[in-house]
């Protein structure tokens, strides 16, 4: 399978609040780099008083030095001098500093310079630290802003077509006499578009509701084979092989799952529907196949259509994102239905994960759904 990198491609205009955004950014860089400053400084500045105090400790005992030679000179006694100047090393008639002395102050001055530079040093990482998770906030919302433009570009493409659409084969139905055949290829054409707005705004009236309401799935037992078949009719297509493409579907016989109908329904029918699109775009074959390993049930969707770029393979499970440009797409969709797939099987405790070998090469989509059997004697 090929490993996926997220990546994230970006539209080349910025608006308002991404220009907002990108300006806080060099906000705090420019914070940053003032505080760098301003702590180099101080650690200057302290580093000098070091030095400072340093010296006037080598001037104090270079000046109790001359005190006890005068002393010494005056008739004061050895042993007193000792007992008055203990940093002081008197031996027949000299008075030396002791080499002591003079390490300790420069052992003091080194320590309280580690001090410094430990408290400026950490100060900074803090800073730098608060300032790199700011960014990377920042850089999460313009992110998200952008994916929200290109969700909102995209809505209102699928929104326009299919009405669009409507309202051209009605207004034919009603301006022209049309035979049987015609018209019922019209009116195919308008169950079609009505069956992907219904299933665009059941995508959003979803996306609410797991965002909105504490979602707790209501297991049952299912039939998987049942219900791929009721997701391929609510699609509007036969696994019977008679459409325009070959469909294969080999779901195992007893392939029971204990799932939530609602959450199943809407993972089977946005990994068939995705891949139905890509294999009518630039393929011709969907397959659909299910089998039960250990505790789990496997479940692969795969298509020989449009594929993708192995390194979005991970990001095309996140909110509203969809590869590219807007202004350059020509596929369908509002960047809603993988989220959701990946939202409902981690609420079963499955997994999901796509992968495809390069853009026009095909998609595989699997998902492991653990099978959850139903004690003994417990309700229904």
């Amino acid at each position: 399978m090929p490993k996926h990198v997220a990546r994230f491609g970006r539209g080349s205009r910025r608006s308002a609040e991404s220009l907002r955004v990108w300006r806080l950014q060099i906000g705090f860089l420019l914070l940053l780099a003032i505080t760098a400053v301003q702590v180099v400084w101080w650690l200057v500045d302290q580093s000098r008083l070091a030095d400072r105090i340093a010296s006037d400790r080598v001037a104090e005992v270079e000046l109790d030095r001359e005190a006890a030679e005068a002393s010494l000179r005056a008739g004061q006694s050895g042993e007193e001098l000792r007992a008055l100047y203990p940093h002081l090393e008197i031996d027949a008639g000299e008075v030396r500093v002791r080499a002591e002395a003079h390490a300790a102050i420069e052992r003091d001055r080194r320590s309280h310079l580690n001090q410094y530079r430990w408290e400026g040093g950490f100060f900074l990482a803090v800073i730098a630290g608060g300032v790199l998770l700011m960014w990377g906030v920042l850089r999460r919302e313009a992110d998200l802003l952008s994916r929200q433009q290109n969700f909102l570009a995209a809505v209102s493409h699928e929104l326009r077509s299919p009405l669009a659409s409507l309202r051209l084969t009605t207004e034919t139905l009603l301006l022209r006499d049309l035979v049987a055949a015609d018209r019922r290829s019209l009116l195919e054409r308008n169950l079609e578009d009505l069956r992907r707005l219904e299933r665009m705004i059941g995508n959003l009236l979803e996306t609410n509701r797991l965002e909105h309401a504490k979602v707790r799935p209501r297991r049952e037992p299912v039939d998987l084979a049942d219900a791929v078949s009721l997701a391929f009719a609510e699609l509007g297509h036969r696994d019977d092989g008679s459409e325009d493409i070959e469909i294969e579907v080999r779901v195992e016989d007893g392939l029971d799952l204990q799932a939530d109908p609602v959450g199943l329904g809407t993972v089977l029918r946005n990994l068939i529907g995705n891949a139905i699109e890509s294999a009518q775009a630039a393929g011709t074959r969907v397959e659909v196949t299910a089998r039960r390993l250990d505790s789990t049930v496997e479940l692969e969707v795969l298509d020989d259509g449009v594929g993708f770029d192995p390194a979005d393979g991970r990001r095309l499970f996140e909110k509203f994102y969809r590869p590219g440009s807007e202004l350059r797409r020509d596929k369908k969709g509002s960047g809603l239905g993988l989220y959701l797939v990946r939202s409902f099987v981690t609420l079963e405790g499955g997994e999901v994960e796509a992968s495809s070998e390069g853009p026009g090469r095909g998609a595989v989509f699997r998902v492991t759904w653990p099978i959850r059997r139903q004690a003994v004697g417990s309700a229904t």
